[in-house]
């Protein structure tokens, strides 16, 4: 663990006030978290500008809700999770890709109307084939 790592979670198992002194996995995984200034993340989520990807789906998720419904404490509470969720998955790697392009359709379904059906004529009069031409010419 780096200084930087270590100066890191002091201040943030401070402003959080979580129990002091944490112990050492937690202390490890705060100087490890990804840095967030939630005050100013909850204003961007509210203005509708979120910053960077975790911020982004964590207002995918709750923004709507938060914006609309929820007192302003519990809109900050539902924020805080969705963030620390998001944070969560930044760091496993299992972010979901933002801006995702739609791949256009190349099928070559051709509509049943649309399709050319055979005549019954061209088959022998007692044969399948026949048959089955002339039922799709009743379609």
């Amino acid at each position: 663990m780096s200084a930087v790592e270590v100066r890191k979670a002091v201040s943030s198992a401070l402003l959080n006030g979580d129990e002091w002194p944490p112990s050492l996995p937690e202390f490890v995984s705060l100087g490890q978290s990804i840095e967030i200034d939630f005050d100013e993340a909850f204003k961007r989520m509210i203005r509708g500008k979120p910053q960077g990807d975790i911020e982004y789906w964590a207002t995918q998720e709750v923004g709507f809700e938060c914006r609309r419904y929820l007192t302003q404490e519990r809109a900050r509470s539902r924020y805080r999770q969705a963030l620390k969720k998001y944070s969560d998955k930044a760091k496993s790697g299992s972010l979901p890709i933002r801006n995702l392009m739609q791949i256009a359709d190349k099928s070559n379904l051709v509509p049943v109307e649309k399709l050319d059906r055979p005549d019954p004529a061209q088959f022998n009069q007692n044969s399948v084939f026949a048959r089955i031409a002339a039922l799709g010419k009743k379609a």
